[in-house]
């Protein structure tokens, strides 16, 4: 097994964690998998990002108040990426919503109860393909192409 972590300010250029984002991946999960491709942790290690993806994806996301609660996190109902097949998934974080686009054309856009300047700490890691401390591993669930973030919403 194979576990990929960094410092949060390697894989990001500057200080600051933009407030809106993207995040790009391909993927193909084992059919029935559910698991997490990515996971940000501030300094005491709290998950304040994460990805999972499976028969309905999750988006985790926790602000530097505590918003949203868990909850509150975007669940994406009706999105399988669990069926065994490659897929393309586009996330967009803006404002107060999070757009979910599978393989360029299925667009889910859900509601992120998020303080109104969100701040991810990024003197954390960012580990993929699992959580720490999660006995479900990527990997082991399912192959990545690739996974990328940028600082620009909408960069679908």
């Amino acid at each position: 097994m194979t576990l990929i972590c960094s410092e949060t300010c390697h894989c990001r250029a500057g200080d600051v964690f933009p407030e809106d984002f993207s995040i790009l991946a391909t993927v193909r999960p084992k059919k029935g998998s559910q698991s997490f491709l990515m996971s940000v942790y501030n300094e005491q290690g709290i998950q304040q990002l994460g990805l999972e993806v499976g028969r309905s994806p999750v988006f985790l996301y926790e602000d530097h108040t505590g918003k949203p609660g868990p909850e509150d996190y975007p669940l994406f109902r009706g999105v399988n990426l669990a069926d065994g097949k490659w897929h393309r998934v586009a996330i967009s974080v803006h404002k107060q919503t999070i757009t979910l686009i599978l393989d360029c054309k299925k667009k889910t856009t859900q509601r992120l109860q998020r303080s109104a300047h969100p701040i991810v700490d990024t003197k954390g890691i960012v580990v993929f393909g699992t959580r720490i401390l999660d006995e479900e591993v990527f990997e082991k669930n399912g192959e990545i192409y690739d996974i990328t973030s940028c600082g620009i919403p909408m960069v679908l």
